[in-house]
């Protein structure tokens, strides 16, 4: 099933340091819920593994991860990754454009677009829980980044080396979907009545 989903948001950091974040794959992948980056590969691309958590059922997906177009002048990036369940027939495709621009005030504003083609078990979640699980993972995503980020600046200014990127926590699929679904009623009987 191939779905393409479109997100937007802001970090409290300077478009020069969250693109070097976004564009520096071994620091921005720890960022993304369940991602670990487990090696570096000879043609410059990286070893991956993705861990999502479907009630008591676990996924693993080991692949490859790397930046295939990169524009330091405009602040845009495209990356691909590519993988497969480790226990399944399942795989996973997805090409991300990414686009930094100045929000103002020392923030900028990504714009990621993820084209994600998925088979076997996350395939039969469905297109709309697909896109609104996607859009919980890129909302943990930026805390992370924006945690990292700050934490840089903050001893940048100390003349203190970066500490390690903020981990992401990974995600639970059920519990991410069952939000969604409380959202979504909650917004059919008129939002939330306390």
């Amino acid at each position: 099933m191939g779905i393409v989903i479109e997100n937007e948001f802001t970090v409290a950091a300077t478009p020069d340091d969250t693109y070097a974040l976004m564009t520096d794959v071994e620091r921005v992948a720890p960022c993304i819920p369940g991602a670990t980056i487990t090696g570096k590969r000879e043609d410059g691309g990286f070893d991956a593994l993705v861990t999502l958590k479907m009630g008591p059922m676990s996924l693993n997906y080991k692949g490859q991860i790397e930046i295939i177009e990169q524009n330091d002048a405009t602040k845009t990036a495209v990356m691909r990754a590519k993988a497969t369940e480790t226990k399944g027939q399942g795989t996973a495709q997805a090409t991300l454009s990414m686009e930094i621009g100045d929000a103002g005030n020392g923030s900028s504003t990504v714009k990621v677009g993820s084209d994600i083609l998925v088979t076997g078990r996350v395939a039969q979640m469905g297109r709309g829980i697909m896109a609104d699980v996607a859009g919980k993972m890129i909302g943990e995503m930026a805390k992370a980044m924006e945690a990292t980020l700050l934490a840089g600046a903050d001893a940048k200014a100390r003349g203190e080396a970066p500490p390690p990127t903020v981990a992401a926590e990974a995600p639970s699929a059920v519990g991410i979907a069952a939000d969604i679904t409380k959202s979504k009623i909650k917004g059919l009987f008129g939002g939330d009545k306390n």
